[in-house]
């Protein structure tokens, strides 16, 4: 009779977990979802998601070229459940796509730009990603790095390499520059070395950013030598103010500004990583990142691509940080927002290496992360990992 009732109970929790896996309610709740592709030789790299109004996903990524050093345009569509719906590669007239991926009224946008002038155009697309256009900017702004919204107005961060300047600038979602505002890298041989390998990919990634704190503008990179994170109000010719790094071995990996002086922050020095939940930041002097502190994490890779947002989890503001981990993960670390106290943390990836690219919160409150993962360890594809906001404990 023992045999009996435990067959049955067997059965039941086998039928339990068929329903659970078919249950569609189930599935828009919670999924990892790689996308493989039929070329065994092609390779992808997401750069970012935006969750479209359909309840699905838009990712914009790169990928590799065989005519050009630069990297080729790549955008891919996922339904509600995180599943394949259509992709697109772009022309190789068009390379280098700079995220943020944009939404303005009912379409996407990003940075890209031209391989034979270098000069920034505007790209655009729909929900599906779809319906691909271009437009070169009214200014000569060449190699793109970093883009976020302002409105409906893009803040753009590119590179001058005749002028040797990193140059922050407004820019209106049909191409016109509204203002503009270049600052030296420094002068001397081999100085723009380590920024040329990163549009190369043949040398480290830098956590290149653009945004806006308050009345001012900031961009995260190349400065007098140093990797900076730059404050400025577009107009004087000497910065507001700049948290100097340590030449392109330090400085501000990541960056989201909370209120007033008050941001959450990442930091890089010599491979050391730490967070900053809570860091207040000197728009209007000279300071260094070294003398910020932070809180050190020794599980994360030498200096760690790092991804923060603000979020409402379980009615409560948080601030998540999303970082790679030396076991192949991406580690998840909450804090509170307004104390910066630490609330929980959570490791993301199993048996497929996981590299983050971008993270965000969905309408429904849940959280969606895009990352590189490889397939036969050698070959980049997309992957996107959704979990409930249920899931998530604080």
């Amino acid at each position: 009779m023992i045999q009996i009732k435990t067959f049955l109970l067997l059965s039941l929790m086998l039928m339990q977990a068929c329903l659970e896996e078919t249950n569609p309610a189930f599935d828009e709740k919670a999924f990892t979802k790689i996308f493989d592709n039929y070329s065994f030789s092609a390779s992808y790299f997401p750069i970012d998601v935006q969750q479209t109004s359909d309840g699905g996903y838009l990712i914009l990524g790169g990928r590799r070229l065989t005519t050009t050093t630069f990297t080729g345009i790549y955008l891919l569509k996922a339904d509600k459940f995180g599943n394949f719906v259509s992709d697109e590669e772009i022309d190789e007239s068009y390379v280098n796509p700079v995220g943020d991926l944009m939404k303005i009224g009912a379409d996407y946008f990003f940075l890209c730009m031209d391989p034979l002038t270098l000069q920034t155009h505007v790209a655009r697309v729909d929900a599906n990603g779809e319906g691909f256009t271009a437009t070169a900017v009214s200014a000569s702004l060449t190699y793109p790095a970093a883009a976020s919204l302002d409105g409906t107005n893009i803040i753009a961060l590119s590179y001058n390499s005749v002028t040797l300047q990193s140059v922050i600038s407004l820019i209106t979602s049909t191409g016109t520059v509204t203002s503009s505002k270049g600052y030296t890298i420094g002068a001397g041989e081999g100085i723009e070395e380590p920024i040329i390998n990163h549009y190369l990919r043949t040398g480290r990634q830098f956590p290149f950013q653009a945004g806006k704190a308050g009345s001012l503008y900031y961009f995260n990179g190349f400065y007098n030598y140093t990797f900076s994170l730059v404050f400025t109000n577009l107009s004087q010719d000497v910065p507001n103010g700049v948290v100097q790094g340590q030449q392109d071995d330090g400085g501000i990996s990541a960056l989201v500004p909370v209120s007033g002086n008050s941001f959450a922050a990442a930091r890089f020095n010599f491979g050391d990583n730490f967070l900053l939940p809570k860091v207040n930041l000197n728009s209007s002097g000279i300071t260094s990142s070294t003398d910020l502190g932070g809180f050190s994490l020794p599980e994360l890779t030498p200096n760690a691509t790092v991804r923060i947002i603000r979020a409402t989890i379980q009615d409560q503001n948080v601030l998540v940080f999303a970082a790679n981990t030396k076991s192949n993960q991406v580690g998840l670390f909450f804090y509170d927002e307004a104390t910066g106290e630490f609330l929980g943390s959570r490791y993301v990836g199993y048996s497929n290496p996981l590299e983050v690219a971008s993270i965000k919160q969905t309408a429904e409150g849940d959280l969606i992360i895009c990352s590189t993962t490889y397939v036969a360890g050698r070959f980049g594809r997309f992957c996107l990992v959704k979990i409930p906001q249920s899931d998530i404990t604080l």
